[in-house]
């Protein structure tokens, strides 16, 4: 077999495993909660913590959050795993399963090509292939997303780093540009990954972007 008909049917599985709506499947089967309906009507692991947490409580929240999360990720391990293994050059091999479960994330087929916005299955890689990244990437995400808040103004208190978290767009996607370097440095087979991966993210996340962008200039930002 070529290298190019491997590569060819690495984007189409992984494309095929990305476009599995756990989300969806979990929020309407198990939580009976339409997504589309609540928050940010996103259909992934933040918006089904949002949406759980309001209908049955944190704790449940926080479950159902955990839940979605690793199915998520899973998904992402098993394509990027698989195309790891079977690729000829492990490098682009990667790249090209992170793109394509994160645009199958992003754009499912059940889903008439919409879907959530591919965080949770990049940063399950992250997490399955170097530990130490990982928890490096975490790190420069949560310090952009508190210091772009505290930017904004947000008075630092007890709620600041739940609103830094579900609120701080902006920061959060220079922190995943930057976070980019990270990669490089500490896991150079995951580098081309995150170029492909981060872009398909950031594009995602453009009405949220723009969301933010207009309640800053408006000053009621820190109204949410």
């Amino acid at each position: 077999m070529s290298d190019i008909l491997i590569y060819i049917l690495i984007a189409f599985f992984a494309y095929g495993l990305g476009s599995i709506p756990f989300a969806k499947i979990f929020s309407s089967k198990v939580l009976k909660i339409d997504l589309k309906q609540i928050g940010s009507k996103n259909l992934g692991a933040l918006n089904t913590f949002r949406a759980s947490s309001k209908k049955y409580g944190l704790y449940i929240g926080i479950l159902s959050f955990l839940a979605v999360f690793f199915l998520d990720t899973t998904k992402a391990v098993i394509a990027a795993y698989i195309a790891k293994e079977i690729g000829p050059v492990p490098e682009i091999s990667l790249a090209i399963a992170t793109f394509f479960v994160v645009l199958g994330h992003n754009y499912s087929l059940f889903l008439n090509f919409k879907g959530g916005r591919g965080a949770a299955s990049f940063i399950g890689i992250l997490l399955f292939f170097n530990f130490k990244t990982f928890l490096g990437y975490l790190v420069i995400l949560l310090t952009a997303m508190t210091i772009g808040e505290a930017l904004a103004g947000r008075k630092i208190n007890k709620k600041f780093l739940k609103h830094s978290v579900s609120d701080q767009v902006i920061g959060r996607l220079i922190g995943e540009v930057i976070g980019i370097l990270w990669i490089g440095a500490t896991c150079p087979v995951l580098t081309l990954s995150a170029i492909f991966a981060t872009p398909l993210i950031i594009i995602a996340h453009q009405e949220r972007i723009k969301d933010q962008l207009k309640k800053i200039k408006n000053k009621t930002y820190l109204n949410d």
